[in-house]
Parts: structure tokens; sequence; C-alpha cells
């Protein structure tokens, strides 16, 4: 598919190329006071465990900071392929992994990922389903599902409402500057269930950065088709 895929009604293509330049500082800036955005990253490889020689989907890569990780976790005997919906993101991320022979990088609605069925040993989405009105979740989640080997792994990374003062600011800026479906999904914590709903199976859920972010574990079941999906 085309760099230029065409981007669905409601995502602000504008927005993200225009926020594209400024995206790492952004981050760099929030994430500072909790050791800073790589630090968060690893934690979610480390959770995700072993990946040497693993066929890898980094969905919603944005500027490719965890493309790079799962580079490196990867090595040479495996591939890690970027996809996202923003020419400038990923022009950004080609940037940080312009040395690895393993990263490749689309442009691509992902709501129909431009891949064949059970392609990939392990997926990642970072960030991008709260962006999504819930049919478009669905829709992202039953294409992560199928591109998935059978047995192999999703992480989902995304907001979590967390207690106390926390919550309140995580509350208070998705409010803010977040989308309405990102806020609702976050009130609701309907993120579990829609995975489930895809044909998941949820492993384990972990925190990130004092449960300001969560990270969802979830397998699509051994038995779903062919092939001999990893863990």
């Amino acid at each position: 598919m085309p760099e230029t895929a065409k981007a669905p009604d409601y995502y602000k293509q504008k927005y993200w190329d225009w926020f594209a330049p400024v995206y790492d500082i952004s981050v760099k800036l929030n994430l500072s006071p909790f050791g800073g955005e790589k630090k968060m990253r690893r934690q979610v490889i480390a959770f995700a465990g072993p990946m040497a020689g693993y066929k890898v989907l980094d969905a919603c890569c944005g500027t490719g900071t965890l493309t790079s990780l799962i580079a490196e976790a990867v090595g040479s005997s495996g591939a890690v392929t970027g996809v996202d919906m923003s020419p400038r993101m990923i022009a950004g991320a080609r940037k940080k992994v312009k040395d690895s022979p393993v990263v490749t990088f689309q442009g691509a609605n992902i709501e129909r990922l431009p891949f064949p069925d059970e392609m990939f040993d392990r997926s990642f989405i970072s960030f991008g389903l709260h962006e999504m009105p819930e049919a478009a979740r669905h829709n992202t989640l039953k294409e992560l599902y199928r591109t998935l080997a059978p047995g192999a792994s999703l992480f989902a990374i995304d907001y979590n409402l967390a207690r106390g003062i926390a919550g309140f600011g995580v509350k208070t800026f998705v409010k803010l500057f977040e989308t309405e479906p990102a806020y609702r999904m976050l009130l609701a914590d309907t993120l579990p269930r829609e995975i489930e709903q895809a044909g998941f199976s949820l492993k384990a859920r972990r925190m990130l950065v004092g449960g300001v972010f969560q990270v969802f574990h979830a397998r699509k079941p051994s038995g779903a088709g062919g092939g001999d999906g990893r863990e």
C-alpha cells in the first residue's frame, strides 16, 4: 500500500503531520519525571519477553522509538514492520533506525492492514486505539488478530485511569487534549473487553509510569488457524 494511503475520517492527518517534528520533544518533556520514554518502552519490551528471530508488527509506530527497541530484540534474524498513517511520523522513524537492516516502514490504514493472514509472531500497538471510535478499534483489533500467527501475542499500550491524584491527572488530560472516544474508553475501561471480543485471550495487564499507562498481553488461540505462532 502506498505511503499516502487514504486515512479514515476520524484520523487527523494534518495535525499528526504537523505534530511529528515535535512529537519526541513533547514525549520527552512529559515522561522525563518518570525516567523518560525509553525507560517506559524498555519495560514494555521486557514484559513482552524474548523475540529473537521473530517477525514483529509495530502498529501506530509514530516516530519509531519502540520500533527501534523491537529491532534490537529480534536481532539480525528477525524482521520488524512499522505502520503509521502519517508520512512525517514515518520519516522521523526511519531516521532512528536508518542503520538497521531488519526494519521496514509502511503507510497504511490499520483497519485494513496490507499483510497476509498469520504473518507476524508478535504485534504491538502503542497509544493508537484511544484515538479511534469504538467501531474502528474493533476493526483494528480484528486486523491485528488476523495478521498474527496462531498462538502469537499482542501487546497493547494505552492510558489507564489510575487511582488518586494520578488518575485525576490522566482523566483531565484526556478530557482536554484527546478525543471523546478516548475519554469514554478510559472512563468505562472498555479496552479489555474489546480485545477479547476480537478473539484474543487476555493473559496479563501491567501498569506503567505509576499506573498512568498500561500494557495488555493478549494471545491468539493456538487452534485459531494454521501455522505455529510463538508466544
